[in-house]
């Protein structure tokens, strides 16, 4: 997690590829009403459930217009469209001036086992997705 981190201080360059591949593409009226927790948890929810019971909410709202761009069905699509809500996650950390090594999202990227470098943790996340 320190890795990825140090990283994600260092080079400030993914925040203008999420910023160009994912926040662009979604309402900026929501992604000001949302936090990284609020993100955290809804990723965390749709990273274990089978379905998600729809809900009035901002954050349901982002996660609508993210899963909707993903070119998968079913489980796979809620799975990339959970790592997809972490990539928003540490923007929004990152662009708060918030500690990325506690941030819940980046926390999670970094344990997740499908990447292999810290490098590519977030583009590999937009990549599979299709953003």
């Amino acid at each position: 997690m320190d890795e990825f981190a140090e990283f994600l201080d260092a080079d400030t360059g993914w925040r203008d590829e999420v910023r160009v591949r994912l926040v662009s593409r979604i309402d900026p009226r929501l992604v000001e009403r949302t936090s990284c927790h609020r993100v955290a948890e809804l990723a965390e929810e749709l990273d274990t459930q089978v379905t998600v019971e729809p809900r009035p909410d901002v954050t349901f709202d982002i996660a609508k217009a993210v899963h909707c761009r993903v070119p998968f069905k079913g489980v796979v699509r809620l799975r990339h469209t959970a790592r997809n809500l972490r990539v928003l996650g540490v923007f929004l950390c990152a662009e708060a001036g918030r500690d990325l090594g506690t941030c819940p999202c980046a926390v999670a990227l970094a344990a997740d086992p499908s990447d292999a470098t810290v490098r590519h943790v977030i583009g590999s996340a937009l990549d599979r997705a299709g953003l």
